[in-house]
């Protein structure tokens, strides 16, 4: 699943929100609770940025002590806002770009709940079209907040839940390689990775296997030991692998079905299998160890039996002994994913 459950996004609700301009060449200054505004438009970039929880407050962290003491009421929310912006300000090196930190509060559908979002967000001039006595002028907005997704600099989203915050949080930072943040954001934030990379790629690869095994029924021959590769293959050449990259991927190990309806239902499925592990808008570069493809043993014998396995399976789940002329392979497994008569071909 991703940070958000269901019942929090259908019901989430800017409730308050404070903005600091942030640029180590200019003095600080405290700014006041800034009244709701295109609520619309901050929840959705809010969604899109969040992701499955890779990172975890320390100990040591700050941050989460000053949003537990809002979301009790032991500090109101302008002046935690003050202070988390202002220690953001002190963190903030001099080469990073300027910005506007951006503290929202927002309600959802679970009683008691708070999330605390905070987000780098940069502000850029653009030029709108307008209309002025009949004719097409163009104005230039100094301070601007656009939709796209690389406007956000850095974002955290943290849960308030029985009374304090949740360890686990949704961070990401452009300017760093994803999943890792950058070394004066984590510090600010206070958190450490809880999910390293071995495991994101286990679960990728778990993600994968899962998804074709479900789709079995779309995949060429129901081959899903090549289908497997084919898609692996596609992810090799990826430097960072997204959640876009992963269900490209196997609609590229499925052969890319014409059919509108079964491509919609592959990208369902392998979209739930991310969710399942975890790994909702979770960019990182996996382990190239889990996207090589294996090489593929084949056995056929002369009573017209055929076997196909990973070569590194052979001596573990697959045993092979030989007594004079006898062959004898012997197969252990926890689970059998198929076991099916196939139709008799006629010519």
């Amino acid at each position: 699943m991703s940070f958000f459950e269901d019942v929090e996004i259908d019901t989430l609700r800017v409730e308050k929100m404070i903005i600091h301009l942030v640029d180590r060449s200019q003095d600080f200054v405290p700014q006041p609770e800034t009244p709701v505004q295109q609520e619309e438009f901050f929840r959705s970039r809010i969604i899109e940025q969040a992701s499955s929880a890779v990172h975890s407050f320390t100990v040591h962290s700050q941050v989460r002590p000053t949003l537990t003491a809002i979301g009790r009421g032991e500090l109101g929310f302008e002046e935690g806002g003050q202070q988390l912006a202002q220690r953001f300000w002190q963190s903030h090196v001099r080469q990073s770009t300027s910005g506007a930190f951006f503290v929202f509060q927002l309600s959802t559908g679970i009683a008691g709940d708070i999330l605390f979002a905070l987000i780098k967000y940069d502000y850029r001039a653009v030029v709108e079209l307008a209309q002025r006595e009949g004719r097409n002028v163009l104005r230039e907005i100094i301070q601007a907040f656009i939709k796209d997704r690389k406007a956000v600099q850095k974002f955290c989203l943290a849960r308030f839940r029985n009374g304090e915050v949740e360890a686990v949080v949704s961070a990401t930072d452009r300017m760093a390689d994803a999943p890792d943040l950058t070394d004066y954001f984590a510090s600010y934030l206070g958190v450490s990775r809880s999910r390293d990379t071995d495991e994101l790629s286990q679960r990728l690869n778990e993600a994968l296997r899962t998804s074709f095994n479900q789709i079995r029924d779309y995949v060429p021959d129901r081959d899903v030991g090549r289908a497997m590769a084919r898609a692996k293959e596609a992810l090799r050449s990826r430097e960072v692998v997204t959640n876009e990259d992963f269900v490209d991927a196997i609609l590229h190990g499925a052969n890319r079905p014409a059919e509108e309806q079964v491509r919609a239902e592959i990208e369902r499925v392998a979209r739930r299998r991310l969710s399942a592990g975890d790994l909702t808008g979770v960019e990182f570069k996996p382990d190239p160890r889990v996207l090589a493809v294996r090489p593929r043993h084949r056995v056929r014998t002369a009573e017209l039996v055929s076997l196909e396995f990973p070569e590194e399976e052979l001596g573990r789940s697959v045993e092979r002994t030989q007594d004079g002329q006898e062959v004898v392979f012997t197969i252990r497994t926890q689970q059998i994913v198929l076991d099916d008569t196939l139709p008799i071909r006629t010519r």
